[in-house]
């Protein structure tokens, strides 16, 4: 990676203030995490594209860490039951299975690259997870840079777990940007609906509320609540609601040793016939199929 452009003069500047160490056997910085793996990048350039990408089998299924990058253009991000906002010149992290939507992208063209990967240790991205987007500097841009310079020249495809795992680094240490409440970031009625319905709706999985419940909790009437989530994100209401219970049924299938029958009363279905029923019309394959075609990642063990 070239030097910054302060040059030489300016790194001879720091260097002068270094001190004489007081124990030439004990120095800073702890263990090494594991690096970022089986690293892909693609880039969405239309906010059409974000949309189209919604309506695919398997959506929200993901089993890879997504870091999401938007260097033109602006959106709102559902992260479970967070309503994030993310700006030009932030990133924000979208770990495996948790399920997102983008609302208000605009301009309607934009520049958001994605880098998708694998990782072994969780610790390394639990602080950037469900978190406030960071801003990026100068040198979170440059490795960025060296990520996407990497990706395009299959010679140099070795460096990028290095500059990835680099550029994760420097993104838990910067912090948040937002200067709103953690998690939070009011504006958007589809995206703040999104966000009350998911906060209900997740920790209760095993046991769903039925529409004319949850619109009751919500003190709203049934009719208005599909109609206010239609026009939100053009999806219906039962249809989402049935896409968080798979993707928790991915999530523990992935993960878990849990037998087929556990994960279907665990994800609110009242018989293994329906489950495998709804799974595979969800993700054009049997449960068994999707946990057989996986290789299960210590990184993301659920507790459950």
């Amino acid at each position: 990676m070239a030097a910054p452009l302060s040059g030489l003069s300016e790194i001879r500047r720091l260097a002068s203030g270094i001190p004489e160490p007081e124990n030439y056997y004990s120095g800073a910085g702890g263990p090494v995490g594991a690096l970022p793996e089986n690293i892909l990048c693609f880039a969405r350039h239309r906010a059409s594209q974000l949309a189209e990408a919604a309506d695919r089998p398997s959506s929200h299924q993901h089993h890879r860490c997504v870091l999401l990058t938007s260097l033109g253009g602006s959106g709102r991000l559902c992260l479970d039951a967070d309503n994030l906002l993310l700006q030009e010149g932030q990133s924000q992290l979208i770990a495996p299975f948790q399920f997102h939507s983008y609302l208000d992208i605009q301009p309607q063209k934009i520049c958001w690259v994605f880098v998708t990967f694998e990782i072994f240790s969780a610790a390394e991205i639990e602080p950037l997870r469900s978190s406030r987007p960071r801003s990026l500097g100068p040198t979170e841009l440059l490795l960025l840079r060296e990520i996407i310079d990497c990706w395009l020249d299959a010679g140099r495809h070795a460096l990028l777990p290095l500059h990835l795992g680099l550029l994760l680094a420097r993104l838990r240490t910067i912090g948040p940007s937002s200067a709103l409440p953690p998690h939070r970031a009011r504006g958007n009625p589809g995206a703040e609906l999104i966000a009350a319905i998911n906060s209900h709706v997740l920790p209760r999985l095993d046991q769903p509320p039925g529409l004319k419940q949850l619109a009751r909790a919500l003190g709203q009437s049934e009719s208005h609540l599909r109609a206010k989530f239609r026009q939100a994100t053009g999806m219906g209401l039962g249809r989402h609601l049935r896409q968080l219970r798979i993707q928790k049924a991915c999530r523990l299938l992935r993960n878990t040793g849990l037998r087929v029958g556990a994960i279907a009363d665990q994800c609110g279905f009242d018989s293994v016939y329906s489950f495998s029923r709804t799974f595979k019309s969800a993700c054009r394959i049997s449960p068994r199929a999707y946990r057989q075609e996986g290789t299960r990642n210590p990184a993301h063990e659920s507790d459950e």
